[in-house]
């Protein structure tokens, strides 16, 4: 149960710092209102899941080993015994996992500091959980499972409330912000956008806009080859919560419809989806500087 609490609260840490991200998730609506409902039922079973298969190939295998060691030792089964048995296996996994990532070049910026950062995070997962079911296992008091699963609810509980009043008081003071596209005008506009592969949107002032290799996709999301031409241009404003503006081209084939503006304020982007906008891929221009 330990674990299942904390899948929950990391996953709605996660949801609250995902809302700054570059988000755009369709009109609203009813479709978001399912889409919400659908994700906390999911995310529900997937914790059940996660606290049973992390019970039964973690927790109890860290506690088992602990008692193994204080029996071999000589030593009392003690919480501290038990939290030395959780971190000596955590960096183990830590550097058989990063040097693993290491090696596949799957390491990302931080280099080296996968290993600690690993070790750590596979500490502060394994440690609560393991800490419980110790106590909730203690033959020596009779009830203990009972008053861990009570604690371990409140205790769920109550840091599931304190993460939700303190994301909305993040949101509520400004100090984080939920992302919004950025406000752009026609003007805003005029330049050369790039892909990064040789394509290139120019837009002028005068409305006309050339294109240069840019790619073109069909419904399905299959690309139907780059396009060379020129056409016209323009930004209307748009009452949809996630679309505050719209992007036309017009006499251009194949880059007549779909476009979106995207990115910052500082780092704005012009974007198509690529096949249907829930399968999440963009096609994506940013403005050259």
């Amino acid at each position: 149960m330990a674990i299942g609490a904390e899948t929950v609260i990391a996953a709605l840490v996660g949801v609250l710092y995902g809302l700054q991200g570059e988000s755009h998730g369709g009109e609203g609506g009813l479709g978001r209102l399912f889409g919400t409902v659908f994700a906390l039922v999911l995310l529900a079973v997937i914790s059940v899941i996660a606290g049973l298969v992390g019970s039964a190939l973690v927790v109890l295998p860290l506690v088992l080993l602990g008692r193994a060691v204080a029996r071999r030792t000589g030593r009392r089964d003690s919480r501290r015994l038990t939290l030395a048995t959780v971190a000596v296996v955590a960096v183990a996994l830590a550097l058989l996992i990063g040097s693993c990532m290491l090696l596949a070049g799957l390491d990302g910026p931080g280099g080296l500091l996968v290993h600690p950062v690993l070790a750590l995070g596979l500490i502060v997962g394994a440690a609560p959980a393991t800490l419980c079911a110790r106590a909730a296992g203690n033959p020596g008091k009779p009830g203990a499972r009972w008053r861990v699963l009570g604690g371990v609810a409140l205790g769920g509980l109550g840091l599931l409330a304190v993460t939700l009043a303190v994301g909305a008081a993040a949101y509520g003071s400004g100090i984080l912000r939920v992302y919004e596209p950025p406000r752009l005008t026609e003007a805003d506009l005029v330049g050369t956008w790039t892909d990064g592969d040789g394509g290139s949107l120019r837009f002028e002032a005068d409305g006309t806009v050339t294109a240069k290799g840019v790619n073109a996709y069909g419904a399905a999301g299959g690309r139907s080859g780059a396009r060379n031409c020129t056409g016209k241009w323009q930004l209307t404003g748009n009452e949809g919560v996630d679309r505050p503006y719209e992007l036309g081209i017009a006499e251009c084939e194949g880059l007549s419809s779909g476009w979106d503006i995207g990115g910052t304020e500082e780092h704005p982007t012009v974007f198509t989806w690529i096949g249907e906008p829930d399968a999440g891929e963009r096609y994506v221009l940013a403005r050259q500087r």
